[in-house]
């Protein structure tokens, strides 16, 4: 009875979106991938705002985020009230709601190989003209582990990511002929998608076979710069407000291949980007710590490729200790253990002293650390809240500590708050905001306090 009151309740909305979009038809960008999503959305929007009206999909990304963003609809807090409310409130948007956007700019997220939470379902939604393959990893595999069952964990986790890019992709084999496929040439389970996609192929990454090449990574607290090659020239796009991560430049070099696509002149996608360009927040935001320290807040989520490039990042941007507050990797299914020990080495490396937050941290990466012939100062707590009272005393001026952790009831935001110079920005600079969220931390603050 519940399930098919859900998917009676998601084709309603469906219907309806599509509907919507019959309005004014604009061109539509999909964008999918393990990682980078939000940020490829973001730099999308901050290039093309200047010279197209635009709809993006903020906070909405999913079979049921997407058909509410599309009819200018947003739930507050999830209950069965708020979802009521939508459910009246739709048709009414249907008749009321005349959008005239050219262009809309979808993140197009999937955890799943079933309907409705895949990829199938969201292109029964909408049909891009223009897609964009960012990367496919073994994350949110969960549900993808009934798919194989090879033991050995680092095949398994190989052909998890194909399993993956393989329902990711056909976001890439379903554009039209008159389309455009965007696809990271670093990335052979994205790659391969080339050959069985209609629409014309446009690739971006490190490789020689990339038309639009990352060249040069450049970060420090006084700005980031990344450097592209295309058409025998050298384009860099300078950020002097923020300190960002390698990854970045991936969905930079896709949002410029987007942009070239729509004709937009190479020198205006570069001062669009550098001029309106913001990180989502608490994904490699800046932030003033206490005692004149530094915190680079990535507290939103976290798997091992975006992490690996958050520690280099701190290796090389800290003017003193450089410290982690790192919570576990959530939704790795079968892979999680692999996945987290594949951290310590990078650890190592990177940090001075590393403080940790949730079971998988402590069943897997704890013991490890504990035996590291560094001098590498480990630590272990079960929630944020601790981790942050540990190491309020501990910062220094020209310290910079990283947190990093996935959303799931770890909340590592709570910990950020803690440690923050000016705490009364926090509804305005972290992650997690409203009521709905500080409702979820409520409780669980009261259940890990009894």
């Amino acid at each position: 009875m519940k399930k098919t009151l859900i998917l009676f309740i998601l084709t309603y909305f469906k219907v309806l979106a599509k509907l919507q979009l019959l309005k004014n038809k604009p061109i539509i960008i999909g964008i999918t991938g393990s990682a980078g999503k939000t940020s490829t959305r973001n730099a999308l929007a901050a290039a093309l705002k200047n010279n197209f009206k635009i709809k993006v999909s903020y906070k909405a990304n999913s079979e049921t985020g997407l058909p509410l963003n599309i009819l200018g609809l947003k739930l507050d807090n999830f209950s069965w009230q708020d979802w009521l409310l939508m459910i009246v409130r739709a048709p009414i948007q249907l008749f009321t709601y005349w959008p005239n956007h050219q262009i809309y700019i979808a993140e197009m997220a999937i955890d799943s190989p079933d309907s409705p939470k895949n990829m199938s379902y969201l292109l029964s939604i909408f049909k891009p003209k223009i897609g964009i393959f960012l990367n496919a990893q073994a994350l949110h595999s969960f549900n993808f582990d009934k798919l194989t069952d090879i033991s050995d964990p680092e095949q398994r986790t190989q052909q998890l990511a194909k399993l993956i890019a393989h329902e990711k992709g056909k976001l890439i084999t379903a554009l039209p002929k008159d389309g455009l496929a965007i696809l990271n040439a670093d990335d052979q389970n994205v790659l391969q998608f080339q050959a069985s996609t209609q629409a014309q192929v446009l690739t971006f990454g490190k490789s020689v076979q990339a038309k639009i090449k990352l060249k040069n990574f450049k970060p420090s607290l006084d700005g980031t710069s990344f450097s592209f090659a295309y058409l025998n020239q050298e384009l860099t796009i300078n950020f002097p407000n923020f300190l960002l991560p390698e990854h970045v430049g991936y969905s930079l070099a896709a949002t410029v291949a987007c942009c070239l696509e729509l004709k937009l002149p190479i020198h205006e996608i570069i001062t669009s980007l550098e001029t309106n360009f913001i990180p989502p927040e608490s994904r490699s935001s800046l932030l003033a710590g206490i005692n004149h320290s530094y915190i680079i807040d990535s507290s939103y989520n976290s798997s091992r490729a975006p992490l690996t490039d958050m520690l280099h990042l701190l290796k090389q941007a800290s003017p003193g200790r450089k410290l982690a507050l790192l919570g576990d990797m959530r939704e790795l299914g079968y892979e999680t253990q692999l996945e987290h020990e594949k951290l310590v080495p990078v650890i190592e490396n990177c940090c001075d002293v590393v403080v940790l937050v949730g079971p998988q941290m402590k069943q897997f990466v704890l013991p490890l650390l504990k035996k590291s012939r560094t001098k590498l100062k480990t630590t272990w707590f079960s929630t944020a809240q601790e981790a942050g009272e540990y190491l309020r005393p501990m910062m220094k001026k020209d310290d910079m500590l990283l947190v990093k952790g996935s959303q799931n009831e770890l909340f590592l935001e709570m910990a950020v708050e803690q440690l923050m110079a000016e705490p009364a920005l926090a509804n305005k600079v972290l992650c997690r905001r409203g009521k709905f969220w500080d409702q979820k931390r409520a409780q669980w603050l009261a259940q890990n306090n009894q």
